[in-house]
């Protein structure tokens, strides 16, 4: 009797409650990416993504329920039935970094800083050359201004397209397949910057600084809503090239994560030009008024007419710097070899 007391005892002691579970539900995820914009003036197709990742989060703590991989227009999951916050975005990006991941509302797209050296430079070139090279003028506070903020705020590299998309999703605890519908539109806004030149075929390279920009955004988030505060300067390559007018211009098209909203936050746009012979020409200028989207074409283009001037190659120079190196012609030599 003791026997049956004690294994009874046993018994009890190890049931316990547990909550009703459902199976996973069959969901064909259709996803519907935009990839057109306006670039340059004129609305091109962006490549399509090489892979989605799709996260289901929870919509009361927010935390990170499950996440599959799957191709850019969607394919098949499997979930336990129940409401989620649904978010995608494209895996493939190289400059575009994602952190802060098992949270819908803490998930932020960013891009890293520049090295503590190249901005080092940039900063010298411009401290160092203001009074024999600038072209536009600008008094000595402006450049005190640009200076400043530079070696203040931090310098990053410009992001890749990234496209979202998010939802308010409901997975029914039903049999068959259920669909879910889903549009994911990039979050980075594409400009393009040109400023007319002198002597333009004596330009190697150029590198652009515009300050005023916003270092992030939180995509969980609708597009605006998401963007941070965070003060930063952006660094974007531009070439050589020439206008409708056959005007020669140094000109780049640049992504970012938007414009500062801050009504404090000014754009100065810095051009760092190289000559063929290694020389330095700084080009510097408030771009804050001529930063805007035209809203009858959604076109964001500026174009500055002012003329930056490109320093001829000193004469005999060799041709090239650090560039376009040059080397001479060799001279023969006969040396006699003893054998």
């Amino acid at each position: 009797m003791l026997i049956f007391l004690m294994a009874a005892l046993a018994l009890l002691g190890g049931c316990m409650r547990r909550p009703l579970e459902y199976g996973s539900a069959s969901i064909d995820l259709h996803l519907n990416l935009h990839l057109n914009v306006v670039v340059n003036g004129k609305v091109e197709t962006l490549p399509e993504p090489e892979m989605m990742r799709v996260m289901f989060f929870d919509p009361d703590t927010y935390e990170l329920y499950t996440e599959s991989y799957l191709p850019p227009g969607g394919g098949r999951i499997s979930i336990p039935p129940g409401r989620y916050k649904f978010l995608a975005y494209n895996f493939d990006t190289e400059a575009t970094l994602l952190r802060n991941d098992r949270n819908y509302y803490s998930i932020e797209a960013y891009t890293n800083e520049v090295s503590s050296a190249l901005k080092s430079n940039m900063i010298n070139a411009l401290r160092y050359g203001r009074s024999a090279t600038k072209t536009d003028g600008t008094d000595e506070s402006a450049w005190d201004l640009a200076l400043k903020e530079l070696a203040s705020n931090p310098v990053i590299y410009e992001p890749d397209h990234l496209f979202v998309g998010r939802e308010e999703v409901e997975i029914k605890n039903a049999e068959g397949e259920q669909v879910i519908e889903a549009e994911a539109e990039t979050i980075i806004e594409t400009w393009q910057i040109s400023v007319r030149i002198k002597n333009g075929e004596y330009m190697a390279s150029a590198q652009a600084l515009i300050t005023g920009q916003i270092a992030s955004n939180y995509i969980g988030l609708p597009k605006e809503e998401g963007k941070t505060d965070t003060d930063v300067t952006l660094l974007f390559n531009m070439t050589a090239g020439t206008d409708a007018d056959d005007n020669d211009i140094v000109v780049g098209t640049f992504n970012t994560f938007g414009k500062n909203p801050s009504t404090e936050s000014r754009l100065w746009l810095t051009i760092l030009i190289k000559n063929t012979s290694g020389e330095t020409v700084e080009w510097h200028r408030d771009i804050t008024d001529e930063f805007k989207t035209d809203e009858a074409t959604k076109e964001q283009i500026i174009e500055i007419e002012e003329e930056v001037e490109v320093p001829p190659p000193a004469p005999g120079g060799g041709g090239g710097g650090g560039f376009q190196p040059g080397v001479d012609d060799w001279d023969n030599e006969d040396i006699p070899i003893e054998i």
